[in-house]
Order: structure tokens, then C-alpha cells, then sequence
């Protein structure tokens, strides 16, 4: 079936409307769309010189283990694989922030247009993905192994009754 590209464009974008309304996937979403001003906030952190060589260790701790090709999640499972370095990331920040005075962070923050409470929901958020990934993906082995446990004695029989 060959679709027209207005109808597969159509169908894409119903996806990310059913998507965004999802209440777990709609958060995680949110927070993809805000990576790049956290990328921006780690950043201008990493250059302050008032910021605490503790939390700049934390940046690049984070960055270097989000670029590493050695990760608790290999990049090469899509989605899963990227929700580890996202969640390193957003906690690399979140760490520096924590330890930066806040007369130093708090200029930052507002820069970014970001709050903490905006950060820890956002964690939440990859957290909370993270784990409906790892449900869906256990209930989706699970259903395989009962679906081949089923054809398995239903080809046992069938040859049984030769």
C-alpha cells in the first residue's frame, strides 16, 4: 500500500499528537524538546570561572558519559539507548547546579529559562519513560515466549499424531 505524501505526513503527525497526549510519553517529549537549552545551560556553566570545579566535573563527567560508546544502555536500542545519556545529562546539571552558589546559578537558570522544579520534573520525566519502556518491552518478551510456548506444543501434537 503506497501512501501519498500529504496522507503519510497526515499519519505522522496524528503519532506525535497521540504521543504527546500520552501521559508518560507527553513529558519525556517535552523534555527532548528542551534539550538543547539544557546543552546551552551546561555550557555557560562549564565557562563561569565562579562555578565550583566540582560541578564543572560533574558537567563533563556527564557529557563525556553521554558521547561514550560504553554505556549502562548501548545507543544502538533506539530510544532506550538515549534515555540513559539524557538521564546522565539532566543529572550532571542538576548536580551542578546543587553545588554552585545560588547567587551564580540562579542567574543561569533564568538565562536558560529554566527552574529547578522544571529540571526535577523533567528527570521524573526520563525516569518515568524509562521504566514504560522497560514494561512494554518486558510484557512484549513476554508475549513472544508464550505465543512461541503455544506453537511449540501445537507442532509437538501435530507431528505426535502422525
Amino acid at each position: 500500500m503506497n501512501l501519498r505524501p500529504n496522507d503519510m505526513m497526515a499519519s505522522i503527525q496524528r503519532k506525535v499528537k497521540n504521543a504527546q497526549d500520552h501521559p508518560v510519553l507527553g513529558p519525556y517529549l517535552s523534555m527532548v524538546t528542551r534539550l538543547p537549552v539544557y546543552v546551552r545551560l551546561a555550557a555557560d556553566l562549564a565557562r563561569d570561572p565562579e562555578v565550583p570545579a566540582s560541578a564543572k566535573a560533574s558537567l563533563v563527567a556527564a557529557g563525556a558519559y553521554a558521547i561514550s560508546p560504553i554505556d549502562l544502555v548501548p545507543g544502538i536500542i533506539p530510544v532506550a539507548g538515549q534515555m540513559d545519556d539524557l538521564a546522565a545529562l539532566l543529572l550532571g546539571i542538576r548536580f551542578a547546579i546543587r553545588r554552585t552558589p545560588k547567587e551564580v546559578a540562579v542567574p543561569h537558570l533564568e538565562r536558560a529559562g529554566i527552574t529547578p522544579q522544571q529540571l526535577d520534573e523533567d528527570l521524573r520525566a526520563a525516569r518515568d519513560a524509562a521504566m514504560w519502556l522497560a514494561r512494554r518491552a518486558a510484557s512484549g518478551i513476554r508475549d513472544a515466549a508464550m505465543n512461541g510456548a503455544f506453537r511449540m506444543r501445537a507442532s509437538v501434537r501435530r507431528w505426535a499424531n502422525r
